[in-house]
């Protein structure tokens, strides 16, 4: 997958930077490479935003709310509701006046996160697909990607990148799929076998102790990201930051049980970011607690 450094795009609207708005949560140092995204408070404000690389999309993480946008096409006014998701495509001047306080997600995909998804989906030319603006519409698809990135964020670990690569490449295909010029369908392909995933199951084990996005894996393969994760649906039923996830757990299984190593340095071993980060997915995977299994494999 295309990979961004996006929050220049972020300066460049400066949106986020106003009085007015309380940023709570941000993926600025999170290490995050192919999407940013950041959660904040806003007070009301009225602000004309310059052109960007980037797509923008706000989800309304409350409301309703009123809010007046104007674009070349023309002036917007509506109440948004709950839920409700802005999408700016990139390169497109606009204004906004946001009347009341309002909780948001802002998040910031680039146009070549976007072209490569496009391109994996065959939907046509890449470069002539045209994402369409949207004015606070109610996407429950697009909504439960968002809202999935503001978990993400609120985690904070390190070893997440994986799935961040994977939330981006699914938001740019909903983009692509259903806010575009395009309504060509995804080609119909033959089901993936396990021959066909072997070489990224093989790249994981031999990683497993260093952070690993979606793109490095998809590296090691023939097809893209979106590609690879069809792949991993059709042969495993799960996407491949969740098999990544799989084979940490086995692997500190095997070590728990086999070794009298400190938990934290299991954590380390099999790429983790910290013992809570792999107590907390060992529990929800297991049952237990890495140190309860311990015992109970004693």
């Amino acid at each position: 997958m295309a990979m961004m450094r996006p929050y220049a795009s972020c300066l460049a609207h400066g949106m986020l930077f106003r009085a007015g708005v309380t940023e709570h949560l941000s993926s600025q140092r999170q290490g995050w490479r192919s999407l940013h995204a950041s959660i904040q408070r806003e007070q009301p404000y009225e602000h004309n935003c310059p052109s960007v690389p980037d797509h923008l999309l706000v989800l309304h993480m409350d409301g309703p709310v009123p809010v007046e946008r104007e674009l070349s096409q023309g002036r917007g006014v509506s109440v948004i509701p709950e839920g409700g998701t802005h999408i700016i495509p990139a390169g497109t001047c606009f204004g906004v006046r946001l009347r009341a306080p309002l909780n948001s997600l802002h998040l910031y995909l680039s146009d070549a996160v976007l072209r490569t998804v496009a391109s994996e989906c065959a939907v046509g030319d890449p470069s002539r697909l045209e994402v369409i603006p949207r004015f606070g519409d109610v996407d429950p698809a697009l909504t439960h990607l968002l809202l999935a990135v503001r978990d993400v964020l609120a985690d904070e670990h390190p070893a997440n990148t994986c799935y961040v690569d994977h939330l981006a490449a699914a938001i740019a295909a909903r983009l692509v799929r259903h806010h575009s010029n395009s309504l060509a369908a995804v080609p119909q392909t033959r089901n993936a076998t396990a021959r066909d995933i072997a070489p990224a199951i093989d790249f994981m084990l031999a990683n497993l102790q260093r952070p690993i996005t979606l793109a490095d894996i998809a590296a090691v393969t023939s097809c893209g990201s979106v590609q690879l994760t069809r792949r991993f649906r059709q042969v495993l039923g799960k996407p491949p930051h969740q098999y990544l996830i799989q084979l940490r757990i086995e692997a500190a299984s095997r070590l728990l049980t086999a070794s009298r190593l400190p938990i934290a340095e299991i954590a380390l071993e099999c790429g983790f970011a910290s013992q809570e980060h792999l107590t907390h997915l060992f529990r929800r995977a297991m049952g237990v607690t890495p140190a309860a299994f311990r015992r109970q494999s004693g």
